[in-house]
């Protein structure tokens, strides 16, 4: 008798066999049930609404904001100069004999 599709068939059913760390099929049950309940969001929805007059005291405040930004970074460009003069710098840099 020929063992070759009997060893063909083995082969085809150890194929199709789950993989050995995959889950299960979900249960009847639990394709029968309902839908999940949303939480409520109204603590949500009143945290957005308290944020809403910041955000518009933000947008009032945009050229004050611009205006220190700007100083700020002024001040920044004067501590960003060198303290020391340029021919004291060269001569400290210079290669000693």
């Amino acid at each position: 008798m020929p063992r070759r599709p009997i060893a063909c068939i083995a082969l085809l059913a150890a194929a199709c066999a789950p993989e050995p760390g995959a889950p299960p099929p979900p249960a009847a049950a639990t394709l029968a049930a309902p839908a999940p309940r949303l939480a409520e969001t109204a603590r949500f929805d009143a945290a957005l609404s308290a944020a809403t007059p910041d955000a518009e005291r933000l947008a009032a405040d945009a050229d004050a904001l611009t205006a220190r930004a700007e100083a700020l970074r002024a001040r920044a460009d004067a501590l960003a100069q060198p303290v020391m003069a340029e021919e004291a710098r060269q001569r400290l840099e210079a290669p000693r004999p």
